[in-house]
């Protein structure tokens, strides 16, 4: 149970302190009881210190930047929005927070350093090139869909999607968090896993936030480019969605079986223990996730859409 966690108060105290100290939210305490605490440690059984804290406060930081593009900045003139992710790309290249910058900025400031000194390039590399591609994703939906209420077509759907959704940021704090970073992160195979893990996640996502005033979902990017009707698209979604947990058990499996195979001697595994571990985390953190998405307050409606992961 999360509630006996050891780790509990001490991860929460840090990330309250990381949010009240770079006034990332008006309501530290509140925001928390979203369930962003228990989601972690359920996600990431084993981590503890530091590696923990860094990856927690990334999905945090993230979050609440997708509120703030999705919410507070939707009103805001243009010129806002593009010195905001101009300044956000400065300090993710290196450049230090200024007097005056968004919280998020100085918070994104505090992370580089912190997260650079304990982390490989590679990853930092990789880490750096996707998160500022999020941002730009980010920016594009705020003005392309969010704030003229545009519902996109299924094609600026999946071209945007994958992007804006985040998850091969969450795949890469899962990486930071349990200390298992891939040597295999563009082979076929882990390539295959996180397309898997981001379709997992943005269908779930989507299914959650249906009703709550976002039409960038992909059952409303369904219904405007085919016709069909509101229920028969979230059906159609809700299908896809349990087609791609069916694929990620047998990606999974297939990765399992090669390292079971190297274990006995049978034949050299393509891929590294190091690649093993990180898929079997990052199965934990999809599950993890998925009933967080189900349960937390922080999708207020239509959550019996969303199954339990098995």
């Amino acid at each position: 149970m999360i509630e006996s966690d050891t780790r509990h108060p001490g991860l929460h105290r840090a990330v309250h302190a990381f949010l009240e100290r770079h006034a990332l939210h008006h309501d530290p305490l509140g925001y928390l009881e979203h369930g962003y605490v228990p989601l972690f440690l359920a996600g990431w059984r084993g981590s503890t210190g530091e590696p923990l804290e860094l990856a927690a406060c990334w999905g945090l930081l993230v979050w609440r930047l997708d509120d703030v593009f999705d919410t507070e900045l939707r009103d805001a003139a243009l010129k806002v929005v593009s010195v905001l992710v101009a300044r956000l790309v400065d300090v993710l290249d290196g450049e230090p927070a200024e007097p005056g910058d968004h919280p998020a900025v100085r918070a994104l400031a505090d992370l580089v350093e912190r997260t650079r000194a304990v982390m490989p390039e590679g990853w930092w590399t990789r880490y750096t090139a996707e998160l500022d591609a999020w941002l730009h994703a980010a920016a594009d939906k705020l003005e392309g869909y969010v704030r003229p209420c545009r519902t996109p077509t299924l094609r600026e759907y999946v071209t945007l999607r994958p992007i804006d959704g985040g998850m091969l940021l969450a795949a890469m704090w899962t990486e930071l968090a349990l200390q298992c970073v891939t040597p295999d992160w563009t082979s076929l195979p882990v390539n295959s896993l996180l397309s898997c893990f981001s379709e997992i996640g943005t269908l779930t996502n989507d299914l959650a936030a249906n009703g709550q005033g976002d039409t960038f979902t992909a059952q409303d990017a369904l219904a405007r480019s085919t016709g069909l009707s509101a229920e028969q698209a979230r059906r159609r979604v809700r299908e896809q969605l349990e087609a791609e947990k069916h694929r990620f058990a047998w990606l999974l499996m297939a990765v399992r079986a090669d390292a079971i195979a190297d274990l006995a001697g049978r034949y050299p595994a393509p891929l590294s223990a190091d690649t093993v571990r990180f898929a079997l985390a990052l199965d934990r953190f999809r599950q993890a996730l998925t009933d967080w998405t189900r349960t937390s307050s922080r999708y207020q409606q239509t959550t019996a859409l969303i199954e339990r992961t098995s």
